[in-house]
């Protein structure tokens, strides 16, 4: 094996596959997927709560609840005044105080309501005789009112859950009003002398809403989630402008779809209304996807806008890859689907369905469109484009209609609709897929020619580097080695080791002459001809943050410390550059390492190879192994504390091989290592976990042999071996693992998260606290023979030579065990951090390996 990290884990071991793939997108999923599960449960729930009125019920009563809530939905949606979405918007940027706010949002929109339910049964008593009759007297009309308001209070608490990414509670406070709506209307209409009058109804409803609230309410607070509750109109000050933008965009986006329905009856008849409705509604239900997602989007990225590119490829993923083709299928089946509810609807709107299915992906891009309007702070543009595009669909379907028929109108707005997806799409697909400009070299001052994009597998190594100390040195220095790489880069400006890394744009950035010789000056640094301690010089280099070298240098005291990010490569590479370098530098000439073909289908020619003709290994080559969940259990405050023990023997490896003949036959000298430091940790308290660990394998070997990569070529599987003290256990583990191949299935599997969500420049930060009692998280990493090293300028023999294998990167319970054989010797080190373990006892733990191995291992039989 030659990888030194696996891909990045701070908080712990990422279980490989398809959904470790996503896991990042798990508030998406999660917040969407509640969304629309509210739309089914509400639906559901919905027909079965009319369809018993409708039986147990007069026609009137039901007619005139029916007319009720229907202005309770409309009143309270309008009377929401754009605070759903305004807290959506606030509520990541706030710290404290977020239910100060909320409740100040619900008593607004539930004064905005009352007014507007005022102001519908002012009308209804003025001038509609049919509306002032279906409000049921003055019960009813004085309960229609608190209704309209509670209404928007709760669709107003519903998006703030939203906006927290407590989807999961929206679902509850739904689920439970659906259900005791439902349960109230059976339990009134077995109560003797109770009449099921319209106002009867009403009371249901409107009791489901006030008891569901209460409920969600004592979650939260069970949960400690309300933090106060003092509303105040001061909370809105500086607010308005945004709240009066989001609700300009609510209501252009949501009252022309609520005008259609009267669009197509005052244009055509009723009766093309009923088969309208019905078709529309079919397609509103395969609509609320987009539309959940993208309002989800929105608040998963309202407080993180560098989230938006990956979350909105996410989303077209889920909205495209899965609605479009249902789409399709409703456009072949629409005559099928419309006669279920009647011979009359198939023929009258089966057409009408087929066409409106087509417009499901102009659906996607306008509410997508809307969320990243939002993301981006450029509500105002979106809304007045919003009511535009609203009257033009309603011009064009009253035109059409009073011109045609039926499906004349819906072609109309399925015309207008295109043309509003092609002026949005644009702005969608720009977040996707525009490059990432980084103006860090022009602030720098940096003259960069040319660039050249990454590779999938160089991205997703790009958060991490390595470390490589090898000396004592002679005729090395930092000048000498400065020149040997303005030597290389003068060969080649497009080297990637003479190259700027541009992490945020994932390209390599090649320098023109001046640039890259101020370049190196910062990256290469003379510690002087002095002592140095060479472990501090790899320390040093472990605590640096990331930047723009892929390769950063220390020389000093005879030794050579190179920090090489994965993305340039692992162990093979690195040693190529290590070697070249230094004997360049010895020599007084340029480094000349001759540039690689850049193999980009080569991990996809290798799985195809390996399972592509071979259906029988799909199943072994798609299960992965994952790490056990860890129990929660009592923790401290931690910070990060990084550091490396080292340790060699020049003695061992005869004694390994020596016992190995005896005990445990054609095992390897990495497997007999990786088993005694386990048991030394074991003896020395530390309890580390034995169910498994983190293996790290070279996946060239499944490669044409014709075929070279000098990049990142690696996979760190978990393994749960029977014994993590027993060599010849982790011995069959790994062979067996690494027979079945489905490392490549892993890498695949990375890549494409990546070609879809991209990939971070940077790893993700530590947690702020681990368990009181840690036990060691292991990972395994053999780089091999170093022996092409041995021709170097040493200054010792082989037995005093430092050959350090590094990374810069482990969990806070983490232990990363590296070992290389160079020239007889074995190499260890041991990488944690010192704020999680004492590293007297990591370094008594190699000494142990490197003087007993086989009584550790013994002791442990």
């Amino acid at each position: 094996m030659t990888a030194t990290d696996v891909a990045p884990q701070p908080t712990g071991h990422r279980p490989p596959g398809l959904l470790a793939a996503l896991k990042g997108h798990v508030d998406l999923f999660l917040n969407a997927g509640s969304l629309m599960a509210t739309t089914l449960i509400t639906s559901v729930f919905g027909f079965a709560f009319w369809w018993v009125a409708a039986h147990l019920a007069p026609t009137a009563a039901v007619g005139q609840a029916s007319a009720a809530v229907s202005a309770m939905t409309l009143i309270g949606t309008i009377g929401m005044f754009g605070m759903g979405t305004m807290l959506i918007s606030e509520l990541p940027t706030i710290a404290r105080g977020k239910w100060d706010l909320i409740s100040t949002c619900l008593l607004t929109a539930g004064g905005a309501a009352t007014v507007g339910g005022l102001g519908y049964v002012t009308l209804a008593h003025l001038w509609v005789p049919s509306l002032r009759d279906a409000l049921g007297g003055t019960p009813g009309t004085v309960l229609l009112v608190i209704g309209i308001a509670l209404s928007a209070m709760t669709l107003v608490l519903d998006e703030a859950m939203v906006g927290l990414l407590q989807g999961p509670l929206q679902l509850m406070r739904n689920a439970w009003f659906s259900l005791i709506k439902l349960v109230l209307l059976g339990l009134v209409a077995v109560l003797p002398g109770v009449v099921l009058t319209g106002t009867v109804l009403l009371l249901t409803w409107v009791a489901g809403i006030v008891t569901s609230t209460a409920i969600l309410f004592r979650v939260l607070r069970r949960r400690g989630m309300i933090d106060s509750l003092r509303p105040s109109p001061g909370l809105m000050r500086g607010r308005g402008r945004a709240t009066f933008d989001h609700n300009l965009l609510n209501l252009a986006t949501y009252l022309p779809r609520a005008a259609l329905p009267l669009i197509v009856t005052a244009a055509i008849s009723k009766e093309a209304n009923a088969a309208f409705y019905t078709a529309f509604m079919v397609l509103s239900f395969m609509a609320m996807v987009p539309g959940n997602v993208a309002l989800t989007l929105f608040a998963v990225t309202a407080g993180d806008r560098a989230a938006l590119r990956g979350k909105v490829r996410v989303g077209l993923l889920i909205c495209l890859g899965g609605g479009f083709p249902a789409s399709l299928v409703v456009l072949f089946l629409a005559e099928p689907i419309m006669g279920l509810f009647g011979a009359a609807y198939r023929e009258t709107a089966g057409e009408t369905l087929a066409i409106l299915s087509l417009t499901y992906v102009p659906f996607v891009f306008h509410h997508f469109f809307l969320a990243i309007s939002r993301v981006q702070n450029k509500l105002r543009g979106a809304g007045i484009f919003s009511i535009f595009a609203g009257v033009a669909e309603l011009l064009a379907a009253w035109w059409a209609g009073a011109n045609g028929g039926l499906n004349d109108l819906v072609t109309a707005v399925a015309v207008v609709m295109a043309i509003e997806m092609v002026l949005v799409a644009p702005i969608v697909l720009k977040v996707v897929f525009a490059p990432v400009v980084d103006m860090s070299a022009v602030t720098e001052g940096v003259n960069v020619m040319s660039t050249t994009s990454l590779t999938l597998r160089e991205r997703a190594w790009l958060p991490l580097e390595y470390i490589r100390t090898v000396g004592p040195l002679t005729g090395v220095t930092a000048e000498r080695v400065r020149n040997a790489l303005i030597g290389l880069h003068t060969a080649d400006p497009t080297h990637r080791a003479v190259s700027r890394l541009d992490r945020s744009g994932a390209k390599w950035q090649h320098m023109d002459t001046a640039s890259f010789a101020a370049f190196v000056q910062d990256a290469v640094t003379d510690l002087g001809h002095g002592p140095v301690d060479f472990d501090a010089m790899t320390r040093r280099l472990q605590a640096e943050p990331r930047a723009h070298h892929p390769v950063r240098i220390l020389v000093g005291g005879g030794y050579f410390a190179l920090k090489v990010s994965h993305a340039y490569g692992d162990a093979g590479p690195v040693n190529t550059l290590v070697h070249e370098l230094v004997q360049a530098a010895y020599e007084g000439r340029a480094a000349r390492i001759a540039p690689s073909k850049r193999h980009r289908t080569a991990l996809l020619k290798a799985w195809w190879k390996q399972f592509g003709m071979h259906p029988g290994r799909w199943k072994e080559g798609l299960s992965f192994a994952r790490p056990p969940h860890t129990e929660q259990g009592p923790s401290r405050q931690w910070q990060a504390g990084l550091t490396v023990v080292t340790g060699r023997s020049s003695q061992v490896l005869g004694r390994m091989r020596a016992w190995r003949d005896q005990y445990s036959p054609g095992v390897t000298t990495s497997a007999i290592t990786f088993a005694a430091f386990t048991a030394a940790l074991a003896e020395l308290g530390l309890r580390p976990d034995l169910r498994g660990g983190t293996f790290l394998a070279d996946a060239r070997r499944y490669v044409d042999k014709d075929v070279s990569i000098d990049s990142n070529f690696c996979m760190g599987p978990y393994l749960a071996p029977a014994s993590l003290t027993d060599p010849a256990a982790i011995h069959r583990t790994l062979k067996a693992e690494l027979g079945t191949g489905r490392i490549l299935t892993m890498m695949l599997l990375r890549e494409g998260k990546i070609l879809l969500t991209g990939a971070p420049g940077l790893p993700d930060p530590y947690p702020a606290e681990i368990a009181v009692q840690p036990r060691p998280r292991l990972t395994f990493s053999n780089q091999g023979r170093h022996d092409m090293l041995g021709d170097l300028p040493w200054a010792v023999d082989p037995a005093g030579r430092v050959n350090q294998s590094v990374p810069t990167l482990n969990g806070p319970e983490g232990i990363t065990l590296t070992t290389s054989e160079m020239n007889g010797v074995l190499h260890l080190e041991a990488t944690f951090h010192a704020t999680t373990y004492d590293p007297a006892v990591i370094a008594r733990a190699l000494d142990l390996v490197c003087s007993d191995p086989a009584g550790l291992i013994m002791a442990n039989r």
